[in-house]
C-alpha cells in the first residue's frame, strides 16, 4: 500500500506552506496528519499559523479556522495589521505601530486605503472562521469539523487544544485523559476524512519567550497523549539577543 500511495502521489496536489524555507524544512502539509504547534506569547505562533492558512487558501483549498480562546474581532484585526504592514513593506514604507493601528489613531487617507485594501484581500480568501458562541466540548467540535469536511475543507486550524469544555463527571480531575481523548478523536477525524489539522496546544508552565532553553514536547500541558498522537510537533522559540531570531524545533 505504501508503494501504491507513493507512486500515485502527485506533488501538485499536496498543500504547501507557501514559503520555500518552511516547505523544505517542515515539509509540505500532508492530509491525514495532525500538526501540533506552540510558542510562547509574542513569539509568533498565531502569525505563523495564519500565514500558513492564507497561503494554503491561495492554492485553492478550503480552510477552516476555529479560535476557541480569542475573540474573532481581535484575530481579524491582527490579520489586517500584519497584511497592511506587508503591503507597506512592498511599497518601501515603514510599518505602522501596533498601538496606533489597533486604536485607530492614524487619521490619514493613506491609512484608510491600506486597511481597506488588506481587508478586501482577506475577504477573497477561501477561509471559513467559525465563531465561538460558548465553550464547547470536543464532541461538539468534532461534529462541526465533520460538517465542514462534507463541504470539502482540506485544512483545519484549531486554537487551542486546552480550551475545550472539560468533563465534570467522575474523572474531571484527570485532564490528561481528557486531552488524550481529544487528541485521538481529532486524529481519527483527520485520517477518516483525509484532512490536515493544525492544532495549538498550551505548555504546562509559562516560560519567558526570550528564554534560551530549547523547548521539549514534554513541556506540553497534560502532554503525554499530545506527543504520542501528533504526527508532527512544531515548537517556535525566539532569542531576542540574536536579532529576534525565531527557531523552529520539529
Amino acid at each position: 500500500r505504501a508503494y501504491a500511495e507513493l507512486v500515485d502521489t502527485n506533488p501538485k496536489d499536496i498543500m504547501k506552506r507557501g514559503w520555500d524555507v518552511w516547505d523544505n524544512t517542515l515539509w509540505w502539509v500532508y492530509w491525514g496528519k495532525v500538526y501540533v504547534v506552540w510558542a510562547d506569547t509574542w513569539v509568533g505562533k498565531s502569525t505563523f499559523i495564519s500565514q500558513v492558512c492564507n497561503n494554503v487558501s491561495k492554492q485553492g483549498y478550503r480552510v477552516v479556522k476555529y479560535a476557541l480562546e480569542d475573540r474573532m474581532e481581535d484575530i481579524g484585526k491582527e490579520e489586517i495589521f500584519y497584511l497592511v504592514n506587508r503591503l507597506r513593506r512592498k511599497d518601501g514604507k515603514p510599518p505602522y505601530w501596533r498601538v496606533e493601528f489597533v486604536n485607530n489613531a492614524i487619521n490619514t487617507d493613506e491609512f484608510a486605503w491600506y486597511i481597506n485594501t488588506a481587508s478586501e484581500e482577506l475577504l477573497e480568501m477561501n477561509i471559513v472562521e467559525l465563531d465561538k458562541k460558548k465553550q464547547i466540548s470536543i464532541d461538539e467540535l468534532i461534529t462541526l469539523m465533520e460538517e465542514e469536511c462534507e463541504k470539502w475543507t482540506r485544512l483545519f486550524a484549531i486554537d487551542h487544544l486546552h480550551y475545550f469544555e472539560m468533563d465534570t463527571g467522575k474523572w474531571s480531575w484527570r485532564h490528561d485523559l481528557q486531552i488524550q481523548n481529544a487528541m485521538h478523536k481529532i486524529n481519527e477525524l483527520a485520517r477518516k476524512y483525509n484532512v490536515a489539522v493544525l492544532l495549538v496546544a498550551h505548555y504546562a508552565k509559562n516560560k519567558a519567550f526570550w528564554s534560551l532553553d530549547i523547548p521539549s514536547y514534554d513541556d506540553f500541558k497534560d502532554g503525554s497523549a499530545i506527543k504520542q498522537v501528533a504526527n508532527v510537533i512544531i515548537q517556535i522559540a525566539r532569542d531576542i539577543q540574536e536579532w529576534w531570531e525565531s527557531s523552529f524545533h520539529i
